[in-house]
């Protein structure tokens, strides 16, 4: 007799105008693409309002509302199925900033090596200019796993940035769940700031396991 594998349901307890889940591009109706872009517009008008301390960029950019939700689309439907899209809203004149959040049954093999997270969290591999840093979780994140920030370089000779933290959940009696963010940009002056908002995104994220 075979036994089916356990399914894992996730939701993201996020709010605007900090975060928005980017829905599949199949449940995207007209309203939902006309009250983001009402959002995104009056996030604009913060930023180009802003002054002193706010004003954490100042190099004359500012955010196209309906280029910023196109490209947002876009990615989401380039994911994996089972992937989810998060961006964030909250650094002026950078937003959006589009996280991946990946939830799956830990490998049963993986349980007790922390090399396996360590790699889910990207800290092997590619091709780093120097040595990736990683962290553990903070605590009020829950669970435990790698914090790992890398820089890359690309076959164009660009400099890439990863923000990637995994956490683990359960195990015990039941199977352990694994929650993956990753976000990725070559816009460097940026990860000081957003990258322990990605982090954070993690106590966001409830998950429950269904046999």
């Amino acid at each position: 007799m075979t036994t089916a594998a356990p399914a894992v349901t996730s939701s993201i307890d996020v709010e605007s105008p900090q975060w928005l889940v980017i829905p599949d591009v199949a449940d995207v109706t007209p309203k939902w693409r006309a009250e983001v872009l009402r959002l995104f517009a009056a996030i604009v008008h913060v930023d180009r309002e802003a002054e002193g301390e706010q004003r954490i960029f100042d190099d004359g950019r500012e955010v196209d509302p309906q280029t910023a939700l196109d490209t947002l689309l876009e990615f989401r439907a380039s994911l994996d199925g089972g992937d989810r899209l998060v961006a964030g809203l909250g650094v002026p004149n950078r937003w959006p900033l589009p996280v991946v959040v990946s939830v799956g049954i830990a490998d049963t093999e993986d349980l007790q090596d922390t090399r396996g997270l360590l790699q889910l969290a990207g800290a092997e591999g590619g091709l780093p200019v120097e040595q990736p840093a990683v962290d553990e979780l903070p605590e009020h994140v829950g669970g435990e796993g790698p914090v790992v920030t890398r820089y890359d370089l690309d076959d164009d000779g660009a400099i890439w940035a990863t923000v990637c933290a995994v956490r683990r959940e359960g195990g015990g009696d039941g199977p352990a769940v694994d929650t993956r963010v990753l976000w990725r940009t070559r816009d460097l002056d940026v990860v000081p700031v957003f990258g322990p908002e990605v982090v954070d995104l993690l106590a966001a994220i409830r998950n429950e396991v269904a046999a």
